[in-house]
Formats: C-alpha cells, sequence, structure tokens
C-alpha cells in the first residue's frame, strides 16, 4: 500500500456501513506472513473503522507487528453486497470506553452484560483502528 494515503468512505458506503449489524471480517498479517481472519464487532469514526478485541489476543499482537490489514463487511443476504477495504490499523493508545460502548451498541443496544463492562473498564481490551487506504465495492444499492 505504499504510496497510498488515507481514503474517504463515499456517502452510499458510509450509510452501509453505519446501517450494517452483521460482523466484519478483519484480516492481519499473521506470525508466518499469511492473513488471519476474524469476525469482528466495528463502528465508524468518521472515515476510519474501529474494532475492539483483546488487549494481549492475536489480532492486536498482529497489528502491532504489521499493521497491513483489509476489512469485508457484506449483506449476507440476496442480492449479496458489500465493502472490502485494505488499509493501515494502529492500536489506540489513549482509547477510551466511549469507544467500546459504541461498538457494544451498535450490536447489543443497552444490554451489555456487568461482565463485558467489567472486561472493557479493567483494561483487557483494546481499540485497533483501520485508516483505509483502498474502498471497494460490489453491488452497493445505491441510496444517494
Amino acid at each position: 500500500m505504499a504510496g497510498h494515503g488515507p481514503a474517504r468512505f463515499s456517502e452510499t458506503v458510509r450509510r452501509f456501513l453505519e446501517a450494517s449489524r452483521v460482523p466484519g471480517i478483519l484480516a492481519t498479517v499473521g506470525r508466518s506472513g499469511g492473513p488471519v481472519t476474524s469476525a469482528v464487532w466495528f463502528a465508524l469514526a468518521g472515515d476510519t473503522i474501529l474494532v475492539s478485541t483483546p488487549a494481549e489476543g492475536t489480532k492486536a499482537r498482529n497489528v502491532r507487528a504489521d499493521g497491513r490489514v483489509s476489512f469485508i463487511v457484506d449483506s449476507k443476504e440476496r442480492p449479496y453486497h458489500g465493502v472490502a477495504i485494505e488499509g493501515v490499523a494502529t492500536i489506540v493508545d489513549d482509547a477510551d470506553l466511549r469507544q467500546w460502548r459504541t461498538i457494544a451498541r451498535r450490536y447489543l443496544g443497552d444490554d451489555v452484560s456487568p461482565e463485558m463492562r467489567t472486561r472493557a473498564e479493567s483494561g483487557a481490551r483494546a481499540i485497533i483502528e483501520v485508516v483505509p487506504h483502498r474502498v471497494r465495492t460490489w453491488n452497493l444499492p445505491d441510496t444517494e
């Protein structure tokens, strides 16, 4: 991705990502150099994607070692459509609980369990920020 600067989301892409409650698929670069994929909860923050993950887990470790990532969100229903992002990810060092809550509320509403809240407050969670450098879509309904 050398030479590519950050990309902006079109309004169509932004609306699709904001409306989706389907987990995204995050691919990081593993220790062997191959891709490691994971289903993840996410939220938008401007033109970046925020992902919550265990602070000492594989995703966080991989991002610290090599920030190149891919991220996909699709419709899971006909007619199939979605967004594929290539970008650079970093661990947000100054992440606060608001970011985690934003992500959790997208999928759970206000029904966040006390156990999940305790884990987030203990610092056991990290926020991965994905800055897109390339955004592709397929069959995305034009709602503009």
